[in-house]
């Protein structure tokens, strides 16, 4: 089991391609949640970002939400074994997955 307080970064303050998956493993976390910060929309009047989880039970209902200011959110999500987020016009993000201990 990994600590209580474990982190994944998917991005850090990072212009995503648009419509490329950035993913990573979080096999591990504990209650995880994604927290994601829009940080700069790049000139674009919006954008759709889509999270995605994978576990043993198999693919959950993503979380695809269109953003067009600059905010912050949280999404719980099950216990998984990846995560991935696509931006669709590739702008600037902080997203991780952490354990959410109780």
């Amino acid at each position: 089991m990994t600590a209580w307080n474990e982190t994944v970064v998917l991005a850090n303050s990072e212009s995503l391609a648009a419509g490329a998956e950035t993913n990573a493993l979080t096999d591990g976390l504990r209650d995880p949640v994604v927290c994601v910060a829009l940080e700069d929309l790049e000139g674009s009047a919006d954008d759709t970002l889509t999270i995605e989880f994978d576990g043993a039970a198999g693919t959950y209902e993503a979380d695809e939400r269109t953003l067009s200011e600059t905010q912050s959110y949280t999404v719980d999500i099950p216990q998984c074994e990846s995560v991935s987020v696509t931006s669709s016009n590739g702008v600037t993000y902080s997203i991780e997955v952490r354990s959410n201990p109780d």
